[in-house]
């Protein structure tokens, strides 16, 4: 017959939660692999002898690597599904009567906590991923992409506007009484004194949008977000994440956080220096660097040389607007500092720019009367070619690009950067931060780089194959020496 359960709650239970929880269980795996305790010697300075017990410090990490790796981003939410989890209170070390702390305590400790634990959470797990040959350290892919922060673009304010609601309008209607006869008045947002994004109620011609800038407007709610937009994806505020990858196992060796309006280029050397430090401390040396055109440089390329590191970040393909013929026809003599045309005409040096740059040009009257002015030259101009402080190190870039390699280290990039990007917003809370200020943003960061360096080394240590897992336990077993076992021809199930 049919069965039908019903619920019955006993008065006194025989039970405990090393019972609940299965043997197999992830956090189990997770505790068994990453020992927590340094963060007591590293946290001690913060803390006072006298007062309250504070949250155990490892807990608290415990806490948010479990909240990323299950893509909770809200501490409210994180509490609640800690509560929920047998799993979870095992391996937080709460028995199934005990509360666990509030969800304002875990935001506050994050606060407090120093950049600098976090970064010490990170390179431990790196330094685990070196020790079971998950780096090479030989090349690192590098990237970016852009994270939405908690601050609405809608309420963004004019910096250090204090002009009245009237007198902005007024101002506002008179600027722009020369580009329009038609002024409309958006109200939406025009509280207090008027400086909203919306309060640009300003007088625009029609079909025209107010430009918004991050050197005229900001966000009061947090500040060091910065309006961002990629293309063909709305406009944000956001921060902007870096990540540099190993090319063996996808580990990463550095990740932080910049304001979203940086450039690729200006943080590249710092992201590649951090990679370095933690790479050389482990006896690994990077030989190459693969990057997009967002990073290229003449400055990032003369000093990753330096570095004995061969750079593969394609330049920008610039169009030639000086004349029909190409800047490549040209032949340049290092000796006399001249350029012969392709008419056998020398171009001088005319012009030396402040960021290192020279421009150089043929005689008028030998340009006017060549034969190939035609196709050389447009209007009634000189032909002009430039030439870059870095063209050296541009040119042998262009020849490393075109290599078996170099087409090789465009792949690596892809492959590499772009699907842990992926994984980190659909999986591991890097789709949005929900807490303000960049230094936060920055341990974020570094929390979700770990927790996707875990799950690397946790792939590798649990699912290596059977015949491993049994050579390894005999091993251990009878505390033999690295004497590798011969290849048996059965399989262990």
């Amino acid at each position: 017959m049919i069965g039908k359960k019903r619920f019955e709650p006993k008065m006194m239970y025989k039970v405990s939660l090393e019972d609940l929880v299965p043997a197999d269980n992830f956090y189990r795996k997770l505790e068994s692999i990453l020992d927590l305790r340094f963060v007591y010697s590293e946290c001690r300075s913060m803390y006072g002898r006298t007062g309250n017990a504070s949250i155990d410090p490892a807990v608290f990490f415990k806490i948010i690597l479990f909240g990323y790796f299950e893509n909770i981003i809200s501490d409210r939410e994180l509490i609640r599904r800690a509560s929920d989890s047998l799993g979870v209170r095992l391996y937080l070390g709460y028995d199934i009567d005990e509360e666990l702390p509030w969800h304002s305590t875990i935001s506050r400790t994050r606060a407090m906590m120093p950049k600098e634990v976090f970064e010490k959470l990170f390179n431990k797990i790196l330094m685990m991923c070196i020790e079971k040959g998950l780096v090479s350290g030989e090349i690192q892919a590098i990237d970016s992409t852009l994270v939405k922060a908690n601050a609405s673009l809608e309420k963004i304010e004019r910096k250090g506007s204090s002009l009245a609601l009237k007198k902005y309008i007024d101002e506002t209607r008179k600027e722009n009484s020369n580009n329009s006869k038609e002024e409309e008045k958006d109200d939406r947002g025009n509280k207090g004194d008027g400086r909203g994004i919306i309060g640009l109620i300003a007088t625009q011609k029609k079909g025209v949008k107010a430009t918004r800038s991050n050197k005229e407007y900001e966000s009061k709610s947090d500040p060091d977000s910065r309006i961002a937009k990629k293309p063909g994806k709305p406009t944000h505020l956001s921060y902007m994440v870096q990540y540099s990858v190993d090319s063996k196992a996808g580990v990463i060796t550095d990740a932080s956080a910049v304001h979203a309006d940086t450039s690729d280029k200006d943080a590249i050397l710092e992201i590649i220096d951090k990679a370095e430090a933690r790479l050389n401390k482990a006896g690994l040396k990077i030989s190459a660097v693969a990057a997009d055109k967002n990073y290229s440089c003449g400055r990032v390329l003369r000093s990753l040389e330096k570095k004995s590191i061969e750079p593969f970040i394609p330049s920008q393909r610039f169009v030639n607007t000086s004349g029909g013929i190409d800047k490549r026809e040209f032949v340049y003599d290092k000796e006399k500092d001249e350029y012969k045309c392709p008419a056998n005409e020398r171009l001088k040096c005319i012009t030396k720019k402040k960021d290192g740059s020279r421009d150089y040009k043929v005689k008028e009257n030998q340009c006017v009367e060549c034969r190939l002015r035609s196709k050389c030259v447009t209007g009634k101009g000189l032909r002009k070619v430039s030439r870059s402080e870095y063209e050296e190190e541009y040119q042998r870039l262009a020849e490393r690009i075109r290599t078996p390699k170099g087409r090789k280290m465009c792949r690596i990039r892809k492959i590499r950067t772009e699907p842990l990007f992926a994984e980190g917003k659909m999986n591991h809370g890097l789709s949005k931060f929900m807490t303000r200020g960049i230094g936060k943003a920055r341990k974020n960061t570094l929390v979700i780089a770990t927790v996707q360096n875990l799950k690397r080394l946790m792939k590798f240590v649990f699912t290596r194959r059977p015949m491993q897992r049994f050579n390894q336990l005999i091993k251990e077993r009878f505390s033999l020496v690295e004497t590798p076992f011969p290849k048996l021809d059965i399989c262990i199930l």
